[in-house]
């Protein structure tokens, strides 16, 4: 008499399903902090008026201002392996995850090539190499920050998820342009300043609030799997 045993994978403690669940939260938290780092940067010398300008050569606040960016940069990596391993699909037009592992490595490169001092505009008066490759690599990373968030816009997996990467987006893109535009026309700086910093927080706690999710999504993929294991056995 012969008897069929059947066996089930245990989903929960698949390698890859754990290591999802670390990344995105580790990924996510360390965008949480990085924005933190940024602010504490911000009070440190109130009177400094743009981002970049905080991890300017020379400035006492660049050493804790270009590790938040390098952190940031990092978070966005994370997150990108955890999208990677995750078992869902992120995918519009692209995935998600090459948006952000391309968005992680500019941060990096803005946080190693810092502006010279006084952060001047590219192409003018006294600005360096350093600032053309500081300056198109933030820029660069930021705009792909927004990609990312209009690709997780379109995506029909949670609901409030979309509605907070649209609201974000939008807000994002008007405190950014009217920052840009104040800049650009040399209106108010100290308001062009805040808004700046805005645009910089909205993004970077988007960042954070996406890894987390990620990682929630983890935990329900892994919870149902389980109880449809329970079931089946």
């Amino acid at each position: 008499m012969s008897e069929t045993i059947t066996w089930f994978p245990r989903l929960a403690t698949r390698p890859g399903n754990r290591r999802v669940l670390v990344l995105a939260t580790v990924g996510g938290a360390a965008a949480f902090i990085s924005a933190g780092l940024i602010w504490l940067s911000r009070l440190w010398d109130p009177s400094v008026h743009y981002v970049s300008q905080l991890g300017a050569t020379g400035m006492p606040t660049a050493p804790v201002f270009n590790s938040a960016l390098l952190l940031l940069g990092i978070a966005a990596v994370l997150v990108d392996r955890a999208l990677l391993h995750q078992s869902g699909s992120y995918v519009a037009g692209w995935p998600i995850a090459t948006t952000l592992v391309v968005c992680g490595a500019c941060f990096a490169v803005a946080s190693v090539v810092t502006c010279s001092p006084g952060c001047p505009v590219p192409f003018t008066s006294g600005a360096l190499p350093q600032d053309l490759i500081h300056i198109s690599a933030a820029v660069l990373g930021f705009v792909l920050a927004i990609v990312a968030m209009a690709q997780v816009a379109v995506l029909r997996r949670r609901p409030w998820m979309r509605a907070a990467s649209v609201g974000t987006l939008v807000a994002v893109g008007v405190t950014s342009l009217t920052g840009a535009m104040l800049a650009l026309f040399r209106g108010d700086t100290v308001l062009g300043g805040n808004l700046e910093f805005t645009a910089a927080t909205l993004a970077i706690a988007w960042f954070g609030i996406f890894g987390l999710q990620v990682a929630a999504d983890e935990r329900i993929t892994r919870r149902s799997g389980a109880d449809a294991l329970a079931v089946a056995g």
